[in-house]
């Protein structure tokens, strides 16, 4: 088998949903030697904001000298996004080596018993502990995948928690109220935990304050712990002042968004906790850190001349504070080119975006969980009163709102899956010369 009939393969175990527990991963881990023991963690959980402050966590260990493990998902192109070690994606002769292992391993487990069958997400998780088992890395940071209490990456016993913003999202697995879904993901709380958050809401806040008092767990809050500070947006990033632990002025990063000022703020305060466990990082490595942070595909400017941006915002909280910010960067109305997931709250999206487009295409991903483009053309119509077209075939639907920019410019959103087959659209259309606008 190579290595795309294995991936072929692996893709396919998304037949088998999402099934939320701890029983069969675990079962996994200890078949394979149990590779989550060998390292130290961080674990960040929520709804909007977890895979940035993973980035930044990440980027500041590794300015510190650490070889540090990076787990995330979905991947906007390659699977191979999803698991790095200082930044370098784990190569395909590796993800085949060790993923044929674990297929024999699973296989074992199903002959013992069908109900052993693992996910898609389960046996990727085991992929990617391996590999930083094997890898000798010092430290993992790793992005629950979905909810926190029940998922698979739940496994670990992290030097320090996170947990980001919390919107509804995964009503049908996570529960229909904000203090519902904080109580999934407050589910990574081990017992005496560190734990870091940047939710500001006061039922969410209680819950996940509730959930540490009872594991005797130490929590630090955005907004009395630690906080951010004169933040100030442009196209070229955000900076911003922090005051915790420790104090900073002038802190930069090149990711778009007065929300990732806060996001940063949150790996900030981890690292401050990290000082708790032994592990002491100054304060230029932070700083560096910050800096050097890149997250592809969210609020993502690959030109300025037209200005086109890539943004996987996919729950309606996710998308209001993508509005915002394009509002306080100036660069509304725009044109949007929109694909959504059957699973999302398509019309809350659609809703967020109304006041500030001047335009919407709909589309789909080519992803078999895609909202087909006739409901989600049918949405858009009821909800705006503006311009529409629709087109079926992604590919298609960018083309024409690059062609037929109404407004600032146009923005592709709506889905992470919508948004990697835009990057790459746009790095095929760059490779043929076909754009040659100046970023």
């Amino acid at each position: 088998m190579n290595y795309q009939e294995f991936a072929n393969w692996m893709f396919n175990l998304e037949r088998f949903g999402i099934k939320l527990g701890l029983e069969n991963v675990t079962e996994f881990l200890g078949r394979i030697g149990n590779p989550q023991n060998s390292f130290k963690s961080i674990h960040v959980t929520g709804t909007n904001g977890k895979g940035s402050v993973c980035v930044f966590v990440s980027e500041i260990l590794r300015k510190h000298g650490l070889k540090v493990g990076l787990y995330t998902s979905p991947h906007l192109v390659n699977f191979s996004e999803r698991i790095k070690i200082d930044n370098r994606e784990i190569p395909q002769k590796d993800v085949l080596r060790i993923g044929l292992e674990l297929k024999q391993v699973m296989d074992e487990m199903i002959a013992e018993s069908k109900e052993m069958q693992l996910t898609f997400f389960e046996f990727t998780t085991g992929l990617a502990f391996k590999y930083f088992s094997e890898r000798n890395v010092d430290i993992v940071v790793a992005e629950v995948g979905m909810g926190g209490r029940l998922d698979a990456t739940n496994v670990i016993v992290p030097e320090v928690a996170a947990i980001t913003r919390i919107g509804l999202e995964h009503t049908n697995y996570l529960g229909s109220t904000v203090p519902d879904i904080a109580r999934e993901k407050a589910g990574i709380v081990k017992q005496g935990a560190l734990v870091v958050t940047c939710e500001r809401k006061p039922d969410a806040l209680a819950v996940i304050q509730s959930t540490c008092d009872k594991k005797r767990a130490t929590l630090r809050k955005i907004g009395s712990d630690f906080d951010v500070s004169s933040v100030k947006q442009s196209l070229r990033g955000t900076m911003f002042d922090y005051a915790g632990g420790r104090t900073f002025r002038g802190l930069r990063t090149r990711l778009l968004g007065g929300y990732q000022a806060e996001n940063a703020a949150a790996a900030i305060a981890i690292v401050e906790d990290l000082a708790n466990r032994g592990m002491l990082i100054s304060d230029e490595d932070i700083r560096k850190g910050l800096a050097s942070a890149r997250w592809p595909g969210r609020l993502d400017i690959v030109s300025r001349r037209p200005l086109v941006m890539f943004d996987g915002s996919h729950n309606p909280d996710g998308v209001a504070t993508t509005v915002k910010v394009l509002r306080d960067l100036g660069v509304t109305p725009l044109t949007f080119v929109v694909g959504c997931m059957d699973d999302k709250d398509a019309r809350g999206i659609v809703r967020a975006l109304v006041p500030v487009a001047s335009k919407i295409i709909s589309t789909q991903s080519k992803y078999k969980r895609a909202l087909s483009t006739e409901k989600l053309e049918a949405i858009v119509g009821e909800e705006f009163q503006g311009p529409t077209e629709s087109a079926p075939d992604s590919e298609d639907a960018f083309e024409r709102g690059l062609a037929d920019v109404r407004g600032e410019g146009v923005c592709m959103i709506g889905s992470l899956y919508v948004v990697g087959e835009a990057i790459q659209w746009w790095q095929r259309r760059r490779a043929n010369e076909v754009a040659p606008h100046k970023v």
